[in-house]
């Protein structure tokens, strides 16, 4: 790999997104707080989870009283013919189409509908989620947290985020491009590293772009010449300040 040196909104009866498709909510449901609830706008993970609990709830004829997702009771609270009513109302699922630019490789790059076809991994004391708002024209973004200190071997095998791109030409030169935000500018706050291929790219901390940057999504820019037709993306956190928030959004890959 050679680089170069520069560096939804929901609307019950109409389109919203979740993790992977675009879907259409049902034109006869009554929308009332409980199906608002179980069916947040804004939220794609939210209306994933609200889908698989729904797809089990429904198989039976269900008399529970617990086990609802805590954000629908407030709207719901326990009675089962209001979660089966809400339920009865979900989502029908179609495609989910690209969100961040014209001609970007890289797939579900704003996040918007979940998280494949990244893959996350975590090292001791980190996690990761999406969280809203994302960066500018996007819901969600992918958050990485150091939870506590840092494991010993988490510089050599740190936390990453990665997906398989297609549809390269060998030889092409691309850009990509990728939002992130950092909560802080300290001097052990640490950097995300960028690779593409088996060769690495360049680090970026939090200090890069100075303080006016910290706290909000700063977009940076990564040319590269594609050594093969797929290539794997992958970001690395290599974090040091317990308590820091690293956040991604944005992803694109296109010809330059």
């Amino acid at each position: 790999m050679k680089f170069s040196a520069s560096a939804v909104k929901l609307s019950l009866g109409a389109s919203i997104l979740l993790c992977g498709p675009i879907v259409n909510a049902a034109t006869s449901c009554n929308a009332d707080n409980c199906l608002r609830a179980l069916f947040p706008t804004g939220t794609p993970s939210a209306v994933s989870s609200a889908l698989a609990f729904c797809a089990t709830y429904t198989t039976t004829i269900n008399t529970a009283t617990t086990g609802f997702p805590t954000r629908a009771t407030a709207g719901c609270g326990t009675a089962t013919a209001r979660y089966s009513s809400a339920c009865s109302c979900k989502p029908t699922a179609t495609s989910c189409p690209p969100v961040v630019a014209p001609n970007n490789l890289v797939q579900n790059g704003g996040f918007e509908c979940g998280l494949p076809p990244w893959t996350a991994g975590d090292v001791v004391n980190t996690a990761h989620k999406l969280s809203s708002p994302g960066a500018a024209g996007s819901n969600t973004a992918y958050e990485f947290d150091q939870i506590g200190q840092p494991g010993p071997d988490s510089s050599r095998n740190p936390s990453f985020l990665t997906q398989s791109v297609p549809g390269l030409t060998v030889g092409a030169a691309y850009k990509l491009v990728f939002s992130l935000f950092f909560d802080a500018c300290t001097s052990n706050t640490g950097f995300v590293g960028v690779r593409i291929g088996s060769q690495g790219g360049l680090t970026y901390d939090a200090c890069d772009s100075g303080q006016a940057a910290v706290g909000k999504f700063f977009q940076y820019q990564l040319p590269f010449t594609a050594d093969a037709a797929t290539e794997s993306l992958r970001f690395e956190f290599i974090i040091n300040r317990p308590g820091a928030v690293v956040k991604i959004d944005n992803v694109a890959i296109t010809p330059a």
